[in-house]
């Protein structure tokens, strides 16, 4: 299992593991149930960059842990984004917009979904709490789980993504949740954390139907498409809801 989580971090961050890991995919499949627990590794990066740039103006903190965010996590997310935003909105049908998604070359609706998330995250990073900073990750990655429970994998042609998508069975799923429930009571607000974690997770689920039903199933691109967004919809909630104490 361990070396599975490794393998999980190698290829979802650029966090450095220490040695060369080899990928295999029964360890890989196996991890799957720690897939949350990513998040928890980026969460606490991203709470020590809050930590360290505290005392500074929040704009300059929050455009701090927009960067690392990326860096963190390759882009790798932010890229399935920007490419589920080409295929799914170029209003084409079908193998076209596959095509579309594999294009190396971002198109207008990407360029729009890059400019959107990323303004999106550095505004809210700017005004959230260190603790929905440290979650944001964690709802990103289990939304993702959910998203994926009970669906194929939406190309012919199978990719890394068919390991992932096609091996969250129902204790995958309900792992990860409970990683993510635990995780959400440890904050003093901790109603407004569960509310906002599940709510973002409910929105997930939604786009993901809606994925569905245009293409198929899902894709390593709509799930990065999924993680990004689940985790604005997260941050956004808690803002709304601390403000409203």
């Amino acid at each position: 299992m361990a070396s599975g989580f490794l393998i999980l971090i190698s290829f979802f961050t650029r966090i450095p593991v220490g040695e060369k890991i080899e990928y295999n995919e029964e360890n890989f499949v196996k991890a799957l149930n720690l897939f949350t627990l990513v998040g928890v590794v980026i969460g606490f990066l991203l709470a020590v960059v809050y930590l360290i740039f505290n005392n500074q103006i929040s704009f300059i903190r929050g455009l701090v842990i927009t960067v690392m965010y990326i860096l963190i996590s390759g882009g790798i997310h932010l890229d399935g984004a920007c490419d589920t935003a080409d295929g799914l909105l170029s209003g084409r049908t079908g193998d076209r917009i596959f095509e579309i998604m594999s294009d190396s070359h971002i198109g207008a609706f990407g360029v729009i979904a890059l400019i959107l998330i990323i303004l999106s995250q550095f505004v809210l990073f700017s005004f959230c709490s260190i603790e929905t900073v440290f979650m944001m990750p964690l709802v990103g990655r289990a939304s993702t789980i959910v998203s994926c429970w009970n669906k194929k994998y939406a190309k012919k042609i199978k990719g890394m993504g068919t390991v992932f998508i096609e091996n969250i069975d129902k204790n995958v799923l309900l792992i990860n949740l409970l990683i993510l429930f635990v995780f959400s009571m440890i904050p003093w607000y901790r109603a407004i954390m569960f509310t906002a974690c599940f709510a973002a997770i409910a929105v997930s689920y939604f786009i993901s139907i809606l994925i569905e039903e245009k293409i198929g199933g899902m894709t390593g691109d709509t799930c990065g498409f999924i993680t990004e967004i689940s985790q604005i919809v997260f941050m956004t909630i808690v803002l709304f809801l601390v403000r409203q104490i």
